[in-house]
């Protein structure tokens, strides 16, 4: 809990942003795009749940490169990845990124990760058709 900030001292009945859970249009719109769904992945199998940008930038590079059959531009996927998936999954409170130290931090939702498997599961069905 933060804070209220008004001179009481008592504690604000605001939840926190990570408390408050994801609504089905957020979830969806977080995995519409492919490279959030590569990032989400990434995360979720590393230790402590942690990259650095240098590490996703590389991922998303090679996913890219095996999804469109060509070497996509770097400095494009970075700007791509840090002002637009980046910025909206930290807005959700999906992750965090610490711009110092090049951090990304996701901080796991069962109902996200649910709802990302169902989409893998359907991606793959599709894929064997």
């Amino acid at each position: 809990m933060t804070t209220d900030g008004g001179g009481g001292g008592g504690e604000s009945t605001e939840p926190a942003l990570e408390d408050i859970p994801l609504s089905l249009d957020a979830m969806l719109d977080i995995l519409a795009n492919q490279r959030r769904r590569d990032l989400l992945e990434l995360l979720q199998d590393r230790p402590e749940n942690t990259v650095l940008f240098e590490e996703a930038t590389k991922h998303i590079l090679t996913e890219k490169s095996r999804q469109i059959g060509q070497q996509p531009n770097q400095d494009g996927v970075q700007v791509e990845l840090q002002h637009h998936h980046l910025t909206k999954l930290a807005d959700a409170g999906v992750i965090e990124y610490d711009i110092r130290s090049q951090t990304i931090r996701y901080r796991p939702d069962e109902q996200l990760e649910d709802l990302y498997d169902r989409i893998r599961d359907f991606q793959q069905e599709r894929a064997v058709q």
